[in-house]
């Protein structure tokens, strides 16, 4: 093998390598999946506003349709690898962010005395959620870069 051979191979590896995690940042980002863990998110959060019998029939649908926007998204997934521990970091923060966006603009529409807060509440954050995750999304390529998954 000739130098120029094993520079040709390396270089191949790293082309691929780089499609590799393109692919996974492409899928990860997808706008269908998005929407839909946006609308369940929604849906969950809203459901605080609706009586007895439909709050839990929201809770149900909302977080049914998380998990199986979350199932089918990770099946049709052309490249799968594991999160490791500054990623789930970084997720787990960005749950309790969410949290306290929710709870923040439930208060303030409470204080306001807007009628059905939760649900405000409930579409700002889906909509904090959607916007964030464009603006998140140079963060998290560089996050990933970091691990040394390409």
């Amino acid at each position: 093998m000739t130098p120029y051979d094993a520079q040709t191979a390396l270089n191949a590896i790293r082309h691929r390598q780089e499609q590799t995690f393109n692919e996974y940042m492409r899928h990860a980002y997808s706008r269908p999946y998005l929407l839909v863990s946006a609308l369940g998110l929604f849906a969950v959060f809203s459901s605080f506003d609706l009586p007895n019998p439909w709050n839990i029939a929201a809770v149900l649908a909302g977080n049914g349709l998380a998990v199986a926007g979350q199932f089918v998204h990770q099946r049709r997934a052309p490249v799968r690898r594991k999160p490791v521990g500054s990623e789930v970091l970084f997720y787990g923060v960005l749950v309790v962010l969410i949290l306290v966006v929710f709870w923040t603009v439930a208060i303030a529409a409470y204080f306001l005395g807007l009628p059905a807060r939760h649900t405000i509440a409930a579409a700002v954050t889906a909509l904090a959620v959607v916007v964030s995750s464009y603006a998140l999304r140079p963060f998290v390529e560089n996050l990933v870069r970091r691990n040394g998954h390409r």
